[in-house]
């Protein structure tokens, strides 16, 4: 639980989640809708937008990974006496979960995406 906490104390973190969460919620949103003339524009009208908010999640893990390293770095400076590789390890496996999750939020978007346009081409299909 304390895990959780401390994640979700990450900036970097909850803005990865929030932009994630807008991602599926539009994915979601033009999958199950109802085929229509008006959907089909709404499709198209979203492929550029959708690609730039899939391709910034993994970014955003990246930026995080950053912080928490340069966070690592900070801390060891500012505590010399304490062990340099226990700080280290920790410090570069905390920085990782980031990326792991921006990667985890956006491959999953890139598959769904996929799928909303070969719902949009099948229904071209049957136009």
């Amino acid at each position: 639980m304390a895990e959780l906490t401390s994640l979700l104390s990450n900036k970097v973190v909850l803005a990865l989640l929030c932009l994630a969460s807008f991602t599926y919620f539009i994915l979601f949103d033009l999958y199950f809708a109802s085929p229509s003339q008006g959907w089909e524009v709404k499709v198209r009208n979203w492929q550029t937008g959708l690609l730039a908010l899939i391709s910034a999640q993994p970014l955003l893990g990246l930026l995080g990974t950053i912080q928490g390293l340069l966070d690592t770095f900070e801390f060891i400076s500012i505590f010399e006496v304490l062990s340099q590789q226990a700080i280290m390890s920790g410090g570069i496996s905390n920085a990782l979960i980031t990326t792991k999750l921006g990667l985890v939020l956006a491959i999953p978007s890139l598959v769904f995406r996929q799928l909303v346009l070969f719902k949009l081409k099948k229904q071209r299909g049957h136009s």
